[in-house]
């Protein structure tokens, strides 16, 4: 399976411009977003309107806590309990900075909190670990 990013973010200016920040910083893996918690949770399971998703799991989630149907919180809690997913690192982007929701996400095992609008320095130090340039078939950051 080809390396990919899902993204969860339910606001189609915030979505447009996450996506244009990677793209412009020469982020080539191919990017899928999801709108809502429950097309999330399809999307993962293979469910729904992506039964016949043949990407396998994502390389990397950038989730959004601020979702309809399920919050980004209950989104994680799935995910971390469903064994064919737990191991999938996740990025919190969020436009929320209160320790709280750091906390909660942090014991929820995010691999990294990073506040909207995205950083790319700051994503491209911890994807970096995850799409590793050592590895011949790893995509590019740049």
């Amino acid at each position: 399976m080809t390396s990919h990013l899902l993204l969860f973010e339910d606001d189609e200016s915030a979505a447009y411009v996450t996506l244009k920040r990677l793209k412009a910083s020469g982020f080539t893996v191919s990017v899928d977003v999801v709108r809502d918690g429950m097309e999330a949770i399809a999307y993962l399971t293979c469910q729904g309107g992506y039964k016949n998703r043949t990407t396998g799991n994502p390389s990397l989630i950038l989730l959004d806590l601020k979702l309809p149907e399920l919050d980004g919180f209950e989104v994680l809690k799935l995910i971390r309990t469903n064994p064919a997913l737990s191991a999938i690192p996740i990025f919190i982007l969020s436009a929320s900075n209160t320790e709280e929701d750091k906390y909660r996400s942090a014991l929820l095992g995010v691999s990294k909190y990073l506040i909207k609008p995205l950083d790319m320095h700051e994503f491209e130090m911890e994807a970096t670990k995850v799409f590793s340039p050592s590895t011949p078939s790893s995509p590019s950051l740049h």
